[in-house]
């Protein structure tokens, strides 16, 4: 079955939004609290998606990034 308009436009904002998500992707350079809202923006992206294994990766994001805001501020 072909997609309609509408989810053929959900899809093609989610790779979109994907896209940019990973082309800003930080190093390890990058300042802890900079890193932490990537991976907040991450887990956002993650749970739109709406599958089991989608809000798994997207909770492990949201640890990662609490982790990073914890040590910004032990700093």
């Amino acid at each position: 079955m072909k997609p309609t308009v509408d989810e053929a436009a959900r899809v093609q904002s989610f790779a979109a939004q994907l896209s940019a998500l990973l082309a800003a992707k930080p190093d390890r350079n990058t300042p802890d609290g900079v890193r932490a809202d990537w991976f907040d923006a991450k887990a956002d992206l993650l749970d739109r998606v709406g599958t089991a294994e989608s809000a798994e990766l997207a909770r492990n994001a949201r640890a990662q990034a609490a982790g990073l805001r914890v040590s910004e501020v032990a700093r």
